[in-house]
C-alpha cells in the first residue's frame, strides 16, 4: 500500500513542479495537490495503482464526491485536476489510453458577481468608525486598495513596501501566474498608505520587506484580510461577502463610469478579456439607462 500511494505522490509533485515552472501560483498549486490528493487516498483505500486506474475506477471515485453533496464547482475543479495528472502521464507514455475520457463534468450554472453599490462602499471606507492605533491604519489602508485598485485579497498580502512607487502614484502587483502589472493609486490609497506606513506599520513588527503585518509582526493572510472585512462589516452594517465582492465592486463601478472592458482587463489583470466580459452583464441596468438617454435612437 505505501508503495502505492508513494507512486501517486511522485506522480502529483512532478505535474506540480511543471505547473509551477509555468507560472502557477501557490494557492492554484495547493488546490491541485488538494484535489489529487483526494484520489491518491481513494486508490490507495482500493488498492488500486495510479496507473493501473480504468474508466470504472473513476467513476466510482467520481460518484463518491457527488455523494458527499460537494458543490459543482468543487467537482469540476477536482475533475480538471485529475485530467491534467492523467494527461500528464498519457503524454509521457507511462499509460496508454487516458481513463478520465469518459467523465462527465457537472453543468455549472454562470455566477455573476455580486458588487458592493457605491454608497455602501464609502461608507465601509469612509465612516470614522476606526480602530484606534496601528491596527485601524492598516485595516483602512488593506480595504482601500481593495476597492480602489482592484486588488485580489492575496495581491494585498504579498505587497511590499518597495512595491509602492510614490512619485508616479502607482503600486506594482504580482497577480496570478506570477504576472506583473502597474495599479494606478487615487488620492485617498495615497493618504492611507501613508499615513500606515509613518504611524503604524512599523509598530506592528520587524519584518521589512511586508507592506501589512499582523499584530505579530509577521505577513497578512487572506484571511487575515478577511477578517479586517468582516469586522468593518459588523461596525458599518454593510454587508460585503468577502474581500473579492470589493474587486468585482472596483470593476463595476469603472465600467459604469465609463472605462472600456479592455482598460478594465488590464487594471484587473485579467489573462483572457472573456473573464473581464462579466462584468458588462453586472452593469446591464446602467448599460441600458446610458443607452436611453445618451443615444438619439435610445
Amino acid at each position: 500500500m505505501q508503495t502505492l500511494r508513494a507512486d501517486t505522490d511522485g506522480a502529483i509533485e512532478r505535474l506540480c513542479r511543471g505547473r509551477r515552472a509555468h507560472g502557477a501560483s501557490p494557492a492554484t498549486l495547493r488546490a491541485l495537490r488538494s484535489d489529487l490528493a483526494d484520489l491518491g487516498g481513494y486508490l490507495d483505500r482500493a488498492g488500486v495503482e495510479l496507473v493501473d486506474c480504468d474508466p470504472t475506477t473513476l467513476r466510482r471515485w467520481h460518484a463518491r464526491l457527488v455523494t458527499f453533496g460537494l458543490a459543482p464547482a468543487t467537482v469540476a475543479r477536482r475533475l480538471s485536476s485529475v485530467r491534467a495528472l492523467y494527461a500528464d502521464l498519457h503524454r509521457r507514455g507511462e499509460i496508454d489510453v487516458d481513463p478520465t475520457l469518459v467523465l462527465v463534468g457537472p453543468r455549472r450554472g454562470r455566477r455573476l458577481p455580486e458588487p458592493v453599490a457605491r454608497r455602501d462602499c464609502s461608507t465601509l471606507l469612509d465612516d470614522g468608525s476606526w480602530a484606534e492605533g496601528p491596527t485601524g491604519l492598516r485595516d483602512r489602508a488593506v480595504l482601500e486598495l481593495l476597492y480602489g485598485c482592484g486588488l485580489r485579497a492575496q495581491e494585498a498580502c504579498d505587497l511590499d513596501r518597495a512595491s509602492i512607487e510614490w512619485s508616479a502614484r502607482r503600486a506594482r502587483v504580482i497577480g496570478k501566474g506570477d504576472r506583473e502589472r502597474i495599479v494606478p493609486l487615487g488620492a485617498p490609497a495615497l493618504a492611507v498608505l501613508e499615513d500606515w506606513l509613518q504611524r503604524g506599520r512599523d509598530a506592528l513588527g520587524p519584518l521589512d520587506d511586508a507592506l501589512f503585518v499582523s499584530v505579530r509582526g509577521r505577513r497578512l493572510s487572506t484571511s487575515d484580510i478577511r477578517r479586517i472585512l468582516q469586522r468593518r462589516s459588523r461596525v458599518t452594517g454593510v454587508a460585503a461577502r468577502s474581500p473579492h465582492a470589493l474587486r468585482h465592486s472596483y470593476a463595476t463601478h469603472l465600467l459604469e463610469g465609463g472605462a472600456g472592458l479592455r482598460e478594465i482587463q488590464q487594471l484587473l489583470g485579467h489573462a483572457s478579456a472573456a473573464t473581464t466580459q462579466i462584468y458588462a452583464h453586472v452593469a446591464v441596468p446602467h448599460l441600458m439607462k446610458a443607452h436611453s438617454e445618451r443615444h438619439p435612437r435610445g
